[in-house]
């Protein structure tokens, strides 16, 4: 099974509450830049597990124009204060269920640096950018591997864009 953990893209500061706040422009743009990028390597998701905060909803329905989901659950578990290995159980029971596949995980930091080391032992949590997405490989009885982490400032140099922004979510 593949796990794509994402960071949610920029968010604006101002808001009645952590929860409530949404994407900026440039984290949208930021958003689509990636799923454009990521659709290169990923044609759906089976599965996609979203925190419920508004930034990451609409993070997930900017990645959803471009690869679809087949399957979306809004988990309390992936809530910026959640416990990573908490999160990573829920993630390992998808996996056992499902065993192959594509499974996309769209939360917050830090969480999303501890849940890349909770699912990957020998790896230390990384720091992800704002959209970052990082590849994880599941193999039943051998645990993940950390395959790469990815930025929407470190795949431009090396993939030009070559489709027109996703433009407003309206």
């Amino acid at each position: 099974m593949n796990i794509f953990v994402m960071r949610h893209g920029q968010a604006s500061s101002q808001a009645s509450s952590d929860a409530q706040r949404p994407l900026t422009e440039h984290g949208k743009e930021e958003v689509c830049h990636m799923a454009q990028w990521l659709a290169q390597q990923v044609e759906s998701f089976d599965r996609v597990l979203v925190s419920p905060y508004l930034r990451t909803r609409q993070t997930w329905q900017q990645v959803s124009t471009i690869i679809p989901g087949m399957r979306t659950e809004f988990c309390n578990e992936l809530v910026p204060s959640a416990d990573a290995d908490t999160a990573a159980s829920l993630i390992l029971a998808y996996g056992d269920v499902e065993q192959t596949g594509n499974l996309l995980v769209i939360s917050h930091m830090p969480l999303v640096g501890f849940l890349v080391e909770s699912l990957c032992p020998a790896t230390m949590a990384p720091v992800f950018v704002t959209s970052g997405v990082a590849k994880i490989t599941l193999e039943k009885g051998h645990g993940g591997l950390f395959n790469w982490l990815e930025g929407p400032h470190s795949i431009r140099p090396h993939h030009p864009r070559r489709w027109p922004l996703c433009g407003s979510m309206g």
